[in-house]
């Protein structure tokens, strides 16, 4: 038997030996290559629209927790300011007292909320009294009936409440300032829900859908854009209305749920999760293309692999194995190859058809790759788009308060601290200045918030002018004052706060000990506060993806990916004894 395979073989011609043999070691290999790449075609097309899906979210999340925690502040400014808690509380003598100090008083201090931001539809203190004016205080009887009352009356934190059926969204709380006087008061503040949530519905993106549940799983808003081709995947939302009932969570992304990638982000302003989701079907779809090409290619491989015999051997074999060669690189990892060919054959086709393949498959990586760096720039610019606003406002309604309290027009230095701290901060969009810039920034962000504090808190500066000239990012002591005030001094039951700020050179290599040849200095920046500490683990948390705040996680982000990942925050802190926040980065000397 073996012998009659042998002389069978033997007896075929040249040709079809040569056309047998590129079959079996050219074609299968081909097509072996092919098939992984197209499927590491499609893999990488559902990594990068997962992505994109991440992306969109966490933005988007922000956006509305941005504007969220507005109007926090404002329900804060209204339900702590003495003022109105003196007028409520009060025991007039007569009506007309009553009504002057509503209308001359009252009127103002609360509908300026409403002048300073036209998403505000209502602002309204309810009070367990029979005190009815206009739409700014009313008594809590109106009320009673509301779902909501029950749980805004017994607790004095910032509660929403949002009706997807009705599209409402209020916040409400019991005052504190009035609780103190023995009165039950309710502030209510309602906005305009389409806008807060617009954040969800102004993009370029396609065929998805959002849910956002509370955190008892009711329905909060919902969202859907399919193309026609797609419309029935809207009617698919009930599959996805609770998906955290389900396993197969990794992390916050759910890979396949009845045919669609679910990802998921919880608010940490609201305790509000939200959903998105997109059928599978639509981003596969991308890749059939791509599948029709491979396919043209192989057919290609095959012709040219059966006229080959009608060739010279040689010819034919060096150019195969230097085909092969190529495939071997790519599949120990190599995409880095330039494969060309002058050559119109059937040969020549399927090299040039594999060299696009590679290039498409490295434009695809490329994407990726800057698909991270693109997320990093947005998280900084939802940084600023949160900052910026939340400090204009408050500011706008100290000054707004502070007119129509005393009557005088002495804040013209906070107004010019504001404006300086604006015009040193956006920087004509420019994302690095010098040292001493970025000190004037801080320096008038330190002069609004001593007036906002009634300078309760002292501040020293201990920078060495040598660091002025130099290279900064811009924005990134802000935000480390805004931490060291909100969650150090203010916390702080006794004695006088301070704020400890310095910098100076230091040798590159004192941070790396292990390095052979030592580099220029390097900038160090120390913010310090005597405020109530950290323990450890909220020390480690700071910089995390966890932290609920951005302040100090995208000053760290901004700096390792700008300098490098060997640059970043150092943060020590002690119970009881305060926080020190040391910045490393390389000296260099600014040039606009």
């Amino acid at each position: 038997m073996n012998k009659w395979l042998l002389n069978t073989i033997n007896n075929i011609k040249l040709r079809y030996k040569l056309a047998i043999i590129y079959l079996i070691t050219g074609i299968l290999p081909i097509v072996i290559l092919f098939s992984f790449s197209y499927f590491q075609m499609n893999k990488i097309l559902l990594q990068r629209d997962r992505e994109n899906l991440q992306n969109f979210l966490q933005q988007s999340v922000t956006s509305v927790d941005g504007q969220l925690e507005i109007y926090n502040n404002l329900s804060n400014y209204i339900s702590f300011n003495e003022t109105i808690s003196r007028i409520v509380s009060y025991d007039y003598k007569s009506e007309y007292e009553l009504y002057n100090q509503l209308v001359q008083t009252f009127d103002p201090m609360v509908s300026s909320l409403k002048y300073f931001h036209d998403d505000v539809n209502r602002v309204t203190i309810y009070t367990d009294g029979d005190i009815k004016h206009d739409t700014t205080i009313a008594p809590v009887s109106e009320i009673e009936d509301e779902l909501w009352y029950k749980a805004a009356s017994s607790n004095t934190k910032i509660q929403w409440f949002a009706n997807g059926e009705d599209n409402s969204l209020i916040s409400a709380r019991r005052m504190p300032i009035i609780s103190d006087e023995k009165i039950l008061g309710i502030m209510y503040i309602n906005v305009d829900y389409k806008k807060v949530f617009s954040a969800f519905e102004d993009t370029a993106m396609k065929n998805y859908g959002i849910i956002i549940l509370d955190e008892s799983g009711q329905r909060v808003y919902d969202y859907n854009c399919f193309d026609r081709e797609n419309t029935d995947n809207a009617f698919l939302q009930e599959k996805v209305q609770n998906p955290a009932k389900d396993g197969g969570w990794k992390g916050d992304f759910l890979s396949d749920r009845n045919g669609f990638s679910v990802m998921r982000k919880t608010s940490p302003v609201t305790g509000w999760t939200t959903y998105i989701y997109e059928p599978k079907s639509v981003v596969i779809s991308f890749s059939k293309p791509v599948g029709l090409m491979i396919a043209v290619a192989a057919v290609v491989a095959v012709l040219g692999s059966v006229s080959s015999i009608f060739f010279t051997s040689r010819f034919i074999t060096g150019r195969i194995k230097k085909l092969e060669a190529n495939m071997r690189q790519v599949e120990n990892g190599d995409f880095n190859l330039m494969v060309t060919s002058d050559a119109r054959d059937e040969i020549g086709e399927l090299i040039q058809g594999f060299g696009k393949m590679l290039d498409q498959i490295n434009n695809l990586i490329n994407q990726v790759y800057e698909g991270k760096i693109n997320q990093k720039e947005y998280e900084m610019r939802a940084l600023r788009a949160q900052i910026n606003p939340h400090f204009l406002y408050n500011s706008l309604s100290l000054i707004n308060w502070k007119a129509i309290e005393y009557g005088q027009e002495d804040i013209s230095g906070i107004t010019l601290a504001l404006s300086n701290y604006y015009r040193t901060s956006l920087n004509k969009g420019k994302n690095t200045l010098t040292i001493e810039m970025e000190l004037m920034n801080m320096n008038s962000y330190l002069e609004i918030q001593k007036v906002m504090h009634d300078n309760t808190f002292d501040v020293q500066v201990d920078v060495d002018k040598e660091l002025y000239p130099y290279e900064t990012l811009n924005l990134i002591l802000q935000p480390l004052i805004e931490n060291a005030i909100d969650h150090g001094i203010d916390l702080k039951t006794d004695g006088r706060g301070k704020i400890t700020v310095s910098g100076y050179f230091e040798k590159e290599n004192a941070l790396n000990e292990s390095l052979a040849v030592e580099h220029e200095k390097i900038v160090c920046l120390v913010i310090e506060d005597n405020g109530v500490g950290m323990d450890k683990n909220a020390v480690k948390e700071m910089l995390s993806v966890d932290s609920k705040g951005y302040g100090a996680r995208n000053v760290n982000e901004r700096i390792k990916l700008y300098y490098g990942e060997q640059y970043n925050l150092k943060v020590e802190s002690t119970v009881g004894l305060g926080t020190r926040v040391t910045i490393r980065f390389p000296a260099r000397m600014y040039t606009a």
